[in-house]
């Protein structure tokens, strides 16, 4: 039997810049911090953090945070 890479499911979390308003909504919802400013929009600098709650996706005023689940072979 020959055994072959396993795949790995991560979290991904995306945040459009262009909508982005810096608003911070996201950073007050995020109880696992995942969020920070730069350059005043929010940016996921953690993102290995989120537990896929996504409530920073249903609350972003301009709707420009986009987790998604993503698979990965190693």
């Amino acid at each position: 039997m020959e055994v072959g890479p396993s795949p790995t499911i991560l979290m991904e979390v995306y945040v459009d810049r262009i909508f982005c308003n810096g608003c911070g909504t996201c950073i007050d919802l995020c109880s696992m911090g995942v969020f920070q400013m730069v350059n005043h929009k929010a940016e996921p600098l953690r993102p290995h953090l989120c537990v896929a709650c996504f409530k920073c996706r249903e609350f972003c005023p301009t709707q420009a945070i986009t987790p998604r689940w993503i698979m990965r072979v190693s």
